[in-house]
């Protein structure tokens, strides 16, 4: 989950980046869930690597403490060309929902 009082330290309470990189994070990242479905599904790796690498990174930026762990494993396993385990991803899947969940109910979330 997205520690928001230490995203809030990190921009020194700057409420409107705040409200950009929830912004830009649901742009470019709210579909993510259906996306690394769809390339476990079709064993794509490298484009599994990409979306997992890309995700990780946005939300290490919005102070994010669970997932960010979850992700690294799959991210080192993807860049081999390894296929990470059903129980793995099913368990970024459902963390990256209750991100998503939790930042519909942000202060500066619009």
């Amino acid at each position: 989950m997205i520690n928001y009082a230490a995203l809030c330290d990190a921009m020194d309470g700057d409420e409107d980046v705040i409200s950009m990189l929830i912004e830009l994070y649901m742009a470019e990242h709210g579909d993510d869930i259906a996306l690394m479905k769809q390339h476990y599904r079709n064993n794509a790796m490298d484009e599994l690597f990409i979306t997992v690498h890309s995700l990780k990174g946005v939300l290490l930026t919005l102070c994010e403490e669970h997932a960010t762990v979850q992700l690294e494993p799959v991210e080192t396993l993807c860049k081999r060309g390894d296929k990470p385990a059903p129980a793995v991803m099913e368990a970024i899947y459902t963390e990256v929902q209750n991100i998503n969940q939790q930042i519909a109910t942000l202060p500066l979330a619009l």
